[in-house]
């Protein structure tokens, strides 16, 4: 079985400047580069998991979301850094209009970690989540893996009584967490 780290991406890979799904609106989150580069030294999956209910609210389209995607693994590439699969999930339960994906698919949902898990031969027991809602953090928790809070635009919002409640640790940026694993 495979370790893995589990990464949202608006706000905890690049900056969230909300709904993101041109490259030449990316920008990579500071610390992030060189959180990938140690997650593929120590043999962790990468596997990105994002709600993009900008398909739903009809923002822009799956294509835009898939061709982003090819866009930042040629980037990696050139860093010799692989995100081993990417997830996504359009649905938004206010503007269901994909009635192919489930509504499981999306964060607090764990339909797209279980996907992975299948896919990747994933053990959630060692295996990390982080990301900057507590939306990402719920399947987490429910999945057993350990989760890290990333501050973001978003921190204001979030429950901090449930991170508490969680002993979950926020962080600045990813790159925090990859100082205290190295430990």
């Amino acid at each position: 079985m495979n370790k893995a780290f589990f990464l949202d991406r608006d706000g905890t890979l690049n900056v969230d400047y909300n709904y993101v799904h041109k490259p030449g609106e990316w920008a990579w989150c500071d610390g992030a580069i060189r959180a990938l580069h140690w997650m593929k030294e120590h043999q962790y999956k990468i596997i990105v998991v994002t709600n993009q209910s900008g398909i739903a609210r009809r923002r822009y389209s799956e294509q835009d979301v898939q061709h982003l995607h090819r866009w930042v693994d040629k980037k990696l590439a050139q860093r010799d850094i692989y995100i081993d699969d990417w997830y996504y999930a359009p649905y938004h339960p206010e503007y269901d209009t994909h009635k192919e994906y489930s509504p499981k698919d999306r964060k607090p949902g764990t339909g797209m970690f279980e996907k992975a898990a299948a896919k990747h031969e994933i053990d959630f027991s060692r295996s990390y989540m982080a990301g900057d809602k507590i939306t990402d953090l719920k399947p987490a928790i429910e999945l057993d893996i350990t989760p890290f809070f990333i501050r973001s635009r978003h921190e204001p919002n979030q429950d901090k009584q449930w991170l508490r409640d969680h002993n979950i640790s926020t962080f600045n940026n990813i790159g925090q967490v990859i100082n205290i694993l190295k430990g």
